[in-house]
């Protein structure tokens, strides 16, 4: 088992792009892999003190020698906007529930290049030779009193990527004097990669720093570190919401769920440890469901006897499959990746629900994370249940044809067993223009050996906010142990835009072919990887009718889940339905019919806790989701 210090990142942006197939080693606006923060357990816990930004930069703090930037509502840029550097990506402001009262950011992309690709040194504050050495800014608080508390624990949202910066804090209780006990924010990020938006970041206080009458806090953005005798610094730092809480002493999260094998199946298989969310039978008796975690001790205590839990049910919330880890100490402030003991394979086709807990002898459980898998037939795909690990992004999107060139998209797919690939089925987005044309191509991993392709398709004004399958000219074989690319390319011309819908977070499975628009900084023709997966779907056969039925369920979103009791019901477009929804003892405790349908919200907050079905009948199909309710 690996052990680390801290966990984050995830990342997505709409329209942009990007970073290199091969080692990212160059500044880039895309992020290469993707954590998640689960940080519930502590939202009960009351802060001692507390500061939101909602008046900006307290005057009692510092802010030097590089400052920190104030984002408000009334401020120019606002909170609506992040980081403005030439390579960090459009990635947003943070993610934090006060983010529109104002946050704090540390831009380093921007202040050397003032957005501009290649201006290097040219912004307000350069930090690169001749004229820089790498940023520095010390955000400052006045003196804190934590005398009552013998431990105490920082929680804040963090917004964060990185190139070669450091995010650290620091502590003094000698009035700001001396500074010791830094501690790195992130540890774990490497170049190019990022938190989640809304990424919850808990650190230990030191034990000699604790229990102080007058502790100042200083949040260091470090930039000094030269990377590849290139760079230094770069991208940003956001912080919001930042309080402070008595430790509990038993506290344990898990995070950064996958049924892939992304953390250990992954580093021992060689494949890309995808979770296939739509999955062939024949590929997932190749290649079983893989389950690991990350967890974290962030109480006071050592959490003995530690392991991670996993229950899958059927669609009709019968159990077929549960395991555990094998048990392991974790001390405080650490992780551990544990996977389970045994892994999954499926006998029927149809929808699998994962349920992701860990626990301890000290801490009964934490909270539990449910997941999706539709076993298909024929259809190969990484994009439903796209919101059910916080990656809720409607609107993500990734301009195919335009007016520059015709981009390549495409999803990356690993072959567990010979099969034939007989057609590719992409989601168009509802802003493309109808007429627009677009081909369907089948490539090798590395993006640089082509295989197949269709005959041209003209998009239709119906294929708009809809999935759209185009066959190959002929089917093509896929061999177990090899990696392919699905892709779509788009055609160039002045008005009839072309947009791909992106579904889900992806770890390195999505590419994009500049092919024309200058995306980044290497040329016609190179390939980029994304952050988010592009809608887009390998078919091994006809599509069964059953399929056609799941596919729609990848357009129902349901969140958040669990949820305290208030989720949303969104569709990718309007559509008739009835929602019913069942207790566990199958009694119905909710039925409405909804015209043209788009998205409503559900208020169970008076109801008890537990576990409810969501069934949503269309005219052809259905879908049926589990709610926990918290």
């Amino acid at each position: 088992m690996k052990k680390i210090y801290l966990i984050t990142l995830s990342l997505f942006f709409a329209q942009s792009i990007l970073g290199q197939m091969t080692p990212y080693t160059s500044l880039t606006s895309k992020s290469s892999k993707i954590h998640t923060s689960n940080l519930q357990s502590v939202k009960s816990v009351a802060p001692f003190w507390s500061e939101d930004f909602s008046n900006g930069i307290p005057s009692s703090w510092t802010n030097s020698p590089v400052p920190w930037a104030y984002r408000g509502s009334s401020t120019s840029p606002n909170t609506t906007v992040g980081s403005q550097g030439a390579y960090a990506g459009t990635n947003g402001p943070i993610n934090s529930l006060t983010a529109q009262n104002g946050f704090m950011i540390f831009d380093s992309d921007y202040y050397d290049n003032l957005g501009n690709a290649g201006g290097f040194g040219t912004g307000q504050y350069p930090c690169n030779p001749p004229s820089g050495s790498g940023h520095v800014g010390l955000l400052t608080t006045d003196a804190i009193d934590c005398s009552m508390y013998p431990a105490v624990s920082i929680v804040f949202n963090s917004f964060y990527r990185e190139y070669t910066g450091i995010a650290r804090i620091a502590f003094s209780i000698d009035g700001g004097t001396t500074w010791t006990d830094t501690m790195e924010v992130h540890p774990e990020i490497l170049v190019n990669e990022s938190t989640a938006s809304d990424y919850e970041v808990m650190l230990n206080m030191p034990s000699n720093i604790a229990g102080n009458s007058a502790v100042h806090l200083q949040f260091i953005y470090d930039g000094t570190v030269l990377y590849n005798t290139s760079y230094y610094g770069y991208y940003f730092w956001m912080i919001d919401d930042v309080r402070l809480i008595e430790t509990p002493d038993h506290l344990l999260v898990r995070q950064d769920d996958v049924f892939g094998g992304w953390w250990l199946g992954y580093q021992s298989t060689g494949d890309y440890g995808l979770d296939y969310t739509f999955n062939p039978m024949a590929q997932a008796l190749n290649n079983p469901y893989r389950f690991e975690s990350v967890l974290r001790n962030i109480g006071a205590s050592t959490q003995t006897n530690t392991k991670l839990n996993i229950i899958v049910e059927d669609e009709n919330a019968n159990n077929v499959f549960s395991a555990s880890s094998n048990s392991t100490s974790i001390n405080t402030g650490l992780n551990d990746t544990l996977a389970t003991l045994s892994n999954f394979t499926p006998s029927n086709m149809g929808l699998y629900n994962i349920s992701f807990w860990a626990s301890s002898d000290s801490f009964p459980t934490t909270d539990t994370l449910v997941r999706s898998t539709i076993i298909t037939d024929s259809v190969y795909g990484i994009d439903y249940d796209w919101n059910s690990d916080g990656a809720n992004m409607p609107g993500s999107r990734w301009l195919v044809g335009r007016t520059c060139g015709g981009q390549v998209v495409g999803n990356a797919f690993d072959i567990y067993d010979n099969t034939q690939l007989t057609s590719i089925s992409f989601f168009v987005d509802d802003e493309s223009v109808a007429g627009a044309e677009v081909a369907v191509q089948l490539y090798e991993t590395d993006g640089q050996i082509y295989l197949a392709e269709s005959d041209p398709y003209y998009l239709q004004n119906n294929d708009l906010g809809s999935w759209v399958t185009v066959p190959l000219l002929n089917p093509y074989p896929l061999f177990s142990g090899t990696s392919y690319i699905a892709a779509v390319k788009g055609s160039q011309h002045p008005t009839d835009t072309m947009m791909i819908t992106s579904l889900a977070l992806a770890t390195n499975v999505s590419y994009i072919q500049d092919n024309g628009c200058d995306i980044g900084t290497q040329g016609f023709g190179f390939w980029y990887t994304a952050t988010t997966a592009m809608g887009i779907r390998m078919n091994f056969g006809d599509i069964s009718l059953s399929d056609k039925n799941h596919e729609l369920k990848s357009n129902v979103n349901i969140y958040p889940n669990p949820t305290t009791g208030v989720f949303n019901i969104s569709l990718m477009k309007n559509e008739d339905c009835v929602i019913s929804i069942d207790n566990v003892l199958g009694q119905t405790i909710y039925n409405k019919i909804h015209n043209n349908l788009n998205s409503t919200t559900i208020d169970f907050s008076k109801l008890e806790k537990g576990v409810y079905m969501v069934n949503i009948q269309f005219d052809n199909s259905s879908s049926l989701t589990k709610v926990v309710v918290e």
